[in-house]
């Protein structure tokens, strides 16, 4: 069986609603990762446009089999997310990997998470509202 890296940005990530490790525990950590893009508040979860900006998107990279990777683009098609191939940097090594971008013919961007960070940035959006 086949393996896959999967990089996850929003609430796959540790510490995120749905982790990788709680959600598909078959899932394996590889490392933390980032992309260069532009991350979106979406309401509920974020959306990640891969770009050129040189703006880091934080995240973490996980091996999945062709099972998981069936799993995972099932549970994304539900908020008509499309997986596509980013190159994906950690350590001193970049790699392809796959991840999810929401379908912009669908998808109304929210404001930008300038930090790159949606766990982060999530916190303080949960902390700013009480």
């Amino acid at each position: 069986m086949a393996k896959h890296l999967i990089f996850v940005y929003g609430s796959l990530r540790s510490g995120g609603a749905g982790a990788m490790s709680t959600r598909f525990p078959d899932s394996k950590f590889v490392a933390d990762a980032s992309v260069s893009g532009t991350l979106y508040d979406l309401g509920p979860y974020p959306g990640l446009l891969v770009n050129d900006s040189e703006s880091p998107v934080f995240g973490e990279v996980y091996e999945v089999d062709d099972e998981l990777l069936k799993e995972l683009d099932a549970f994304e098609a539900t908020s008509n997310y499309l997986r596509k191939q980013v190159e994906v940097a950690f350590g001193d090594e970049s790699k392809m990997c796959w991840t999810y971008e929401p379908n912009p013919d669908t998808c109304h961007f929210g404001p930008v998470v300038t930090s790159g960070d949606w766990i982060e940035y999530s916190r303080t959006r949960v902390a700013e509202s009480k």
